[in-house]
């Protein structure tokens, strides 16, 4: 993912924690901690940590909230498509503060929100014995600020065995819309101290140093630095105190890379893969209860009389997980929410890995499984009960939130004696939204969520 518009956007492919000729065709977990000057007035700097998840394929490419393809890809070209979930601005309740406080009312942003974006664009790369030079082009798609940018980069990446050193150097130009949008004062927005400031087109430049580490194979490290200058106009706003911005990320991934046995001998994971498939089908009900104590046995339906019905896609990703005897699995759902009338029902889309841990002592006589999801779950709308738990703490809500699911069966063959049903579960689960305790910008600083207690039936097939 590439987000340039500001030293004060969070992002993922600035990061450059993933290897830009890797096509293993495999998937990953981890996490991206950024540390950052801010430009904005009234802010000193920023921290945030992001979840990420990613899929390295040979034409497919995935990194967390930015989806391409790589239409051509061979030794001297590379062309990509892809839409890209750009997250950045702020808004009253300190976007990307540690605490998503309301803003005292001196402050420069008082009033004043900017959101993400979502935007589709194309990427040109030649490649040379000098280094990887990239044309990036993108344009708003979500009706947010209606502009565009062009970036031109140049990269160049050595490698030794297990390590990996990428100096970078880039410069984006900002349509007037998308400059202005983020760093310009509407005319309805100025105040006595905050006078209202038009951007026309702008300019950011950038330099950084990667360096990447693989430990023992599934263990990705990457650390970033990396130093941004703003053009003048920019600086010119009421709202910007800075013209240059530091910035240090750390990025950790897990990478599911284990060998896969193919008839063929040419794995892929959608179209080549021997490994299990599970469909699950749940329905519950909407709880007050927090989810450490729902996990203390404390299950109910003391909600808002909302409910929740899903259906879940699941595949094996390997037989263990940090060396554990426990199983990973991809999963992907989508759930419909009945809102009881508050709101107009909605869908919920979730995709997420799974790690399950079934060699319990009595799994000889009845197979039983723990499971435990982390993931992403977009709501078209926010859940009434997000809604209210957001208005009752001053707080914000988002539709983007981390997604966790606990979940507990046994084989529903094992307990009745029926060789058909044996890969056949019954069991409970709690459906969890959360903006992890409004440390993640990339969930909008939210604190808060909501748990769904269901019950559901799980079958695995080849």
């Amino acid at each position: 993912m590439a987000l340039t518009i500001s030293p004060g956007a969070a992002s993922f492919s600035d990061d450059r924690s993933i290897d830009p000729e890797d096509r293993s065709g495999n998937w990953s977990i981890g996490f991206v901690y950024n540390w950052q000057d801010s430009v904005y007035a009234g802010e000193d700097y920023r921290t945030d940590f992001m979840p990420r998840f990613a899929y390295t394929g040979e034409n497919l490419y995935f990194d967390t909230t930015q989806l391409g393809w790589h239409l051509i890809d061979n030794s001297e070209w590379q062309l990509d498509i892809f839409s890209d979930y750009f997250i950045g601005g702020y808004n009253d309740h300190t976007f990307f503060s540690d605490t998503g406080e309301v803003r005292d009312e001196d402050d420069p942003l008082k009033g004043m929100e900017r959101k993400g974006a979502l935007e589709g664009g194309a990427a040109l790369t030649r490649k040379t014995d000098l280094g990887r030079w990239t044309l990036d082009l993108r344009h708003d798609i979500d009706g947010v600020h209606n502009g565009g940018s062009a970036r031109l980069g140049w990269s160049k990446t050595w490698r030794d065995q297990n390590w990996q050193w990428e100096p970078w150097i880039d410069a984006t130009w900002h349509s007037s819309e998308r400059a202005d949008y983020y760093f310009g004062v509407r005319p309805e927005e100025a105040t006595d101290s905050r006078e209202a400031y038009n951007l026309s087109d702008t300019g950011i430049a950038r330099i950084g140093f990667v360096a990447r580490h693989t430990f023992r194979r599934h263990h990705n490290f990457a650390f970033n630095l990396s130093y941004s200058v703003l053009d003048s106009d920019v600086k010119d706003s009421p709202v910007i105190s800075e013209n240059g911005a530091a910035r240090a990320t750390l990025a950790y991934r897990y990478e599911f890379n284990d060998p896969v046995v193919t008839d063929n001998g040419d794995y892929n994971f959608f179209r080549s893969n021997p490994n299990t498939w599970s469909l699950r089908v749940a329905y519950g009900c909407t709880s007050d209860t927090k989810l450490n104590e729902i996990l203390r046995g404390q299950i109910n339906c003391d909600g808002d009389g909302t409910h929740l019905g899903s259906l879940f896609l699941s595949r094996k990703l390997s037989e263990t997980f940090f060396t554990l005897p426990v199983e990973a699995w991809l999963t992907s759902g989508l759930a419909r929410r009945f809102e009881n009338g508050l709101q107009d029902d909605f869908w919920e889309g979730v995709l997420a890995f799974k790690a399950i841990f079934r060699r319990f002592p009595w799994s000889d006589t009845v197979e039983t499984r723990f499971g435990v999801a982390e993931g992403l779950s977009y709501a078209h709308r926010v859940p009434s009960i997000e809604q209210e738990k957001g208005e009752q703490k001053g707080r914000r809500s988002s539709h983007l939130l981390n997604y966790l699911d606990f979940s507990l069966d046994v084989s529903v063959g094992d307990v009745f004696d029926v060789d058909s049903l044996r890969n056949c579960f019954a069991g409970f689960s709690v459906h969890h939204r959360s903006g992890i305790f409004a440390s993640s910008n990339l969930y909008g600083n939210v604190d808060g969520g909501s748990n769904v207690n269901t019950l559901y039936l799980e079958w695995e097939f080849n």
